[in-house]
């Protein structure tokens, strides 16, 4: 038997490997439990590294649950957003997310653009990019060669483009934007709205079919505006809380303490807002009471 401890020393790298791949906490969680029941019986014998082995583990099992996944997706009420990953600001030190590298790529805006990736891509992406595995474990999880992982890469990376190089903002500029963009929703300054995006501006809004949300993505700097000047007038919300999402400032509505919409926002290398994020689907929204 394998020894516990060292894989719980493992464990929050285990974890946010496979909320990477998935976009959502509990399918992860359920992903490094499976690993762990595996971890424990498997021949010491057989393992030369325990962080390559448990990694080509996590990558394997979240490789078959994305597959399903994104069956599942395709019948999903409306926009399919990841689930975020919320701490409080005073406690963002102590969070799970934390303890691996690159954290900003734990933001929505991240996390949604891999969504444009086949999994073989976005595996092939990860493990590589983010968590730096070489190449032949890479080939073991996907059942390929070395060869055929690289041009995995190589793709992954041409379809993202220059849609990787939004997530270095600044997060002091990034927390301005977000205060001024609230403050302009909360008054309906819809020309001040209009100064904070870009023309070509996004937003997306994910209520699973259980919480009001725009079926479709809204387009254009002044629909978006219009909108949420919009809904800000019709928000129930008596109490927004600053909260980090991924690493990235974002800001919670509550209702009496329970939580209805979480919002985010993806600026450009300018300091511009390039995409809005609304969670609204209650199963992916967290629970600041705890």
């Amino acid at each position: 038997m394998q020894s516990a401890a060292e894989f719980e020393d493992l464990r929050p790298q285990l974890f946010a490997l496979a909320y990477r791949m998935l976009g959502t906490r509990a399918d992860a969680e359920d992903i490094v439990q499976d690993a762990f029941l595996r971890w424990q019986a498997v021949d010491p014998a057989e393992v030369r590294s325990a962080k390559s082995y448990l990694y080509s583990i996590v990558a394997r099992l979240s490789l078959d649950a994305l597959k399903s996944a994104r069956h599942q997706r395709e019948t999903y009420v409306g926009t399919w957003l990841p689930e975020p990953l919320v701490t409080r600001v005073e406690g963002a030190r102590q969070s799970p997310e934390g303890h691996a590298e690159l954290a900003d790529s734990l933001s929505i805006a991240f996390l949604h653009v891999l969504e444009s990736l086949s999994p073989p891509e976005r595996i092939a992406f990860l493990m590589r990019e983010v968590f730096d595995a070489d190449y032949a474990d890479i080939a073991q999880v996907l059942e390929t060669s070395e060869a055929n992982c690289r041009q995995l890469v190589t793709r992954a990376r041409k379809q993202l483009g220059d849609k990787r190089s939004r997530f270095e903002v600044d997060p002091e500029r990034h927390k301005t934007v977000l205060q001024t963009f609230l403050a302009a929703c909360e008054t309906g300054d819809t020309a001040a709205l209009l100064d904070l995006m870009r023309g070509d501006a996004i937003l997306y809004s994910d209520g699973g079919g259980k919480a009001s949300a725009a079926i479709n993505p809204i387009y254009g700097a002044d629909r978006i505006s219009r909108f949420m000047a919009g809904i800000t007038k019709k928000s129930d919300a008596n109490e927004v809380t600053p909260v980090l999402s991924g690493g990235l400032p974002a800001v919670v509505f509550s209702n009496n303490g329970e939580v209805r919409t979480l919002l985010a926002l993806d600026l450009d290398t300018e300091g511009h807002i390039r995409t809005v994020y609304i969670v609204r689907n209650p199963d992916k929204l967290p629970d600041l009471r705890q």
